[in-house]
C-alpha cells in the first residue's frame, strides 16, 4: 500500500476505511528497502506522490479525526490545510484573534481580499459580489470569508477532492442559505458559464510550483480562471511556490489578459508564523496518530508512525523540514497577488 499514489481524489475514505488503509501501509513496511520520505527534513521527491492520493488522505483525515485540542487546550477542528502568515503590520491592525488555532490560515484568506481594489468593488455592489475558488479544499476560508469579510457575497468554492467538497457541503455550505455551494471538480475544467465571477480566490493550491517551466496543467488552469472571471474582475492568489516561477506565471497570465496589479512578498510573515505555529502542529499530529491501532505495532508500527509524522510536519513547513528551509533561503518565496481580467 503506498499512501502517496494509491487514493482517488473521487472517494472520501471514513475512519474504518483509514484504519484499513494505514493498516496495510504499515504491514508494508516488512517488504521496503526504504522509505520515500526523508527521515530527517520530510521530503518527498515529485515522482514518488501524486497531489491526488495526498489530498485525498489529508482532507478524509481531517475530516475523520475530528475535533481535537491546540497546544493552549482550545477545541478546533482541522480545516485550513493552509501554511498561512501573520499578518503583516504594514496592513494595519490583525484581524483574527491571537489564541484563534487557525489564525494564520484564516490570515491568508483575509490577506487575498485586503486590496484596495477589492474593497472598493465590494463597497461599490454594498457586498454583493460572486466569488469562485479554485482549490477550495475542506471550503474553510470559503466560509471564513462569507461570514467576517464579504457578508453578502455569494461564493462557489471548487476542489477535485471528494473528501474536501464534502466536508464543505456538511459543515460549512449550511450556514450561508444558499450563498455557498460546494463544487467537486477540477479547476482546469470549470463546470461554469463565461464571465461569472466578480473575483477568483487561489489561495495555496497545487499548482505553478514546478519551477521556472510552466506546465500545461498551469496553463490551463489560467486560462480557467481568465474564462470564468467578468473582465475588468479581479484575480487574486496567494502562495508560497518557486521564486523562480513567480515571474513565468506572471508572463503567461500577461498573455492571456490578465494584468497583474500588485505583488506583496510576505514570506518573513510565513515564516513566522509557521515559527508560531509549531506548537499546534506537533499536538495536532500527535493526537491525529494516537487515533491509528496500527501504529501501536510492535518494530514497524513505531516507524511508520515516525515516517508519517515528519512527513505530515513537511506538509505544513514546520520549523527544520525542507519546505520550511526552503523559504528561509528564499527559494520559495510567499506571495499575495492581485491581477485583473483586461475589460
Amino acid at each position: 500500500m503506498d499512501l502517496l499514489k494509491s487514493l482517488s481524489e473521487e472517494r472520501a475514505y471514513s475512519m474504518p476505511e483509514l484504519q484499513a488503509i494505514v493498516t496495510a501501509w504499515v504491514a508494508s513496511g516488512a517488504f521496503e528497502n526504504g522509505s520515500s520520505v526523508s527521515a530527517t527534513d520530510g521530503h518527498v521527491d515529485e515522482a514518488d506522490y501524486t497531489k491526488q492520493s495526498v489530498y485525498s488522505l489529508l482532507y478524509s483525515m481531517f475530516r475523520s479525526v475530528g475535533e481535537v485540542k491546540s497546544e493552549l487546550g482550545i477545541p478546533f477542528q482541522f480545516t485550513f490545510n493552509t501554511w498561512g502568515y501573520a499578518w503583516p503590520e504594514r496592513w494595519g491592525p490583525g484581524p483574527i484573534a491571537a489564541d484563534e488555532p487557525q489564525r494564520f490560515g484564516k490570515n491568508a484568506y483575509t490577506g487575498l481580499m485586503h486590496f484596495d481594489a477589492i474593497q472598493k468593488l465590494a463597497a461599490e455592489r454594498d457586498g454583493r459580489i460572486h466569488l469562485v475558488e479554485m482549490g477550495c479544499g475542506t471550503g474553510a476560508g470559503a466560509n471564513h470569508i462569507c461570514t467576517h469579510v464579504f457578508p453578502k457575497c455569494t461564493y462557489e468554492a471548487v476542489d477535485m477532492q471528494q473528501a474536501g467538497v464534502d466536508t464543505c457541503r456538511a459543515q460549512f455550505a449550511p450556514r450561508h442559505r444558499g450563498r455557498l455551494v460546494a463544487t467537486r471538480a477540477d479547476a482546469t475544467q470549470l463546470p461554469m458559464g463565461d464571465e461569472v465571477a466578480d473575483v477568483v480566490a487561489v489561495c495555496e493550491t497545487h499548482v505553478t510550483d514546478q519551477g521556472e517551466v510552466m506546465t500545461e496543467e498551469d496553463r490551463k488552469f489560467f486560462r480557467s480562471a481568465r474564462r470564468i472571471l467578468k473582465p475588468g474582475g479581479f484575480l487574486v492568489w496567494g502562495n508560497a511556490i518557486p521564486d523562480i516561477a513567480w515571474q513565468p506565471c506572471f508572463d503567461f497570465m500577461a498573455s492571456i489578459g490578465i494584468e497583474v496589479l500588485e505583488v506583496e512578498d510576505v514570506t518573513e510573515e510565513a515564516i513566522l508564523a509557521r515559527d508560531q505555529d509549531q506548537a499546534r502542529i506537533e499536538a495536532y499530529i500527535q493526537q491525529a496518530l494516537d487515533k491509528f491501532i496500527a501504529f501501536r505495532l510492535p518494530h514497524f508500527g513505531p516507524r511508520k508512525r515516525e515516517e508519517a509524522s515528519v512527513a505530515m510536519r513537511n506538509l505544513c513547513r514546520d520549523p527544520g523540514t525542507r519546505l520550511y528551509d526552503d523559504m528561509v533561503t528564499r527559494a520559495d518565496t510567499y506571495k499575495v497577488v492581485l491581477a485583473q481580467r483586461k475589460a
